[in-house]
């Protein structure tokens, strides 16, 4: 006989199923509610950029056909641009340390999810990610540079389509898309981003070509906003945006939405009726990630919508910097930017 896999393993009534299934399946379906009650209660959501992330095999093997060029998206290799500071090349102590800021994220912490960038897939991510850790909903590029999720091990999510209408010209990231507790009214929508980078603050007007893009890439973003809002789901867009989103909101978008003059105005316009979002970084001091940090404002945020914000009535920021110890080791030029919110 045939066994069509689409169809469920156990056919039999469930009166049939021994008294130990049932057990076990009460306890399942006991487990499942608990969950979704801990995410009706709490949310705590984390971004981390860990800089060129692959294994030292993967880095061999793609260094030695590298292009002058940063290579397209469907182009497996890296770029060796003359002056231009290469991807890191890591040891095994270096792996340990990244480890390390992971586990103390997670102590400290406890993040149900942890947008990841410059991640070459879920096997780099282990690297770093050990036991307790779904590390999946990676975007679907040969690049090297890819966006994916940490989530928290048993904790409910289904994986979307990327946003590849992200990649403007070919070489750019797509947005990673996920849904906690899908299918309940706890649920929430994630939307992992890594923007074109070079156009860190001023007008997206300006004939230069890292504004240019992204310029093309935040209606695309406000795009994916608005139909969340008019959904009525709750959610948040969080990764590296390249942008001092904290100079950004100060000022207009302008009326055409298809050409904006900024970033977070753009998004946050309350059109459709509700697109209101929260920065988790606004009014909070910039905590460097060691000695040698080179940023001294934000581009990594966390950006939740009102309807998100109005379920939990408190918030609490940070950051997990690295330890003073590892200074030596080559770790990220970001750390992990948390924000908690709960009831």
């Amino acid at each position: 006989m045939t066994t069509d896999p689409s169809r469920p393993r156990f056919r039999r009534p469930l009166l049939m199923l021994s008294a130990g299934l049932l057990l076990a399946w009460a306890a399942h379906a006991g487990w499942f509610e608990r969950q979704n009650s801990a995410g009706a209660t709490h949310v705590t959501l984390a971004t981390w950029n860990l800089e060129w992330l692959m294994s030292p095999g993967t880095q061999a093997e793609l260094q030695a056909r590298c292009t002058r060029q940063q290579p397209a998206s469907d182009e497996r290799a890296l770029p060796c641009t003359p002056g231009r500071t290469p991807p890191p090349t890591r040891h095994e102590q270096d792996f340990q340390a990244l480890s390390r800021t992971a586990q103390a994220l997670r102590d400290h912490w406890a993040p149900d999810v942890v947008a990841l960038q410059e991640v070459d897939g879920p096997e780099a991510a282990r690297l770093v990610f050990a036991s307790g850790w779904r590390l999946d909903c990676f975007s679907r590029r040969a690049h090297p540079q890819k966006t994916g999720f940490a989530i928290r091990e048993r904790l409910p999510y289904q994986c979307n389509p990327d946003l590849v209408a992200l990649d403007v010209d070919g070489t750019s990231r797509a947005g990673t898309d996920i849904t906690l507790y899908p299918g309940t009214s706890h649920a929430i929508r994630l939307l992992n981003v890594h923007l074109k980078s070079g156009c860190f603050d001023g007008k997206l007007d300006r004939s230069f070509a890292p504004c240019q893009r992204l310029r093309q890439q935040v209606p695309v973003v406000e795009a994916w906003i608005d139909q969340r809002v008019k959904e009525g789901v709750a959610f948040a867009v969080l990764g590296d945006f390249n942008r001092h989103l904290d100079r950004d909101a100060r000022f207009d978008a302008g009326e055409d939405e298809a050409a904006p003059l900024n970033v977070f105005a753009a998004w946050s316009d309350d059109q459709p009726k509700g697109a209101i979002l929260h920065r988790a970084t606004a009014d909070q001091a910039y905590v460097p990630c060691d000695a040698q940090d080179r940023h001294s404002r934000y581009i990594d945020d966390i950006l939740i919508s009102d309807r998100l914000r109005q379920r939990f009535g408190n918030a609490r920021f940070g950051r997990q910097a690295y330890d003073p110890a590892d200074a030596v080791r080559q770790l990220s030029d970001h750390c992990p930017l948390v924000w908690s919110l709960q009831r």
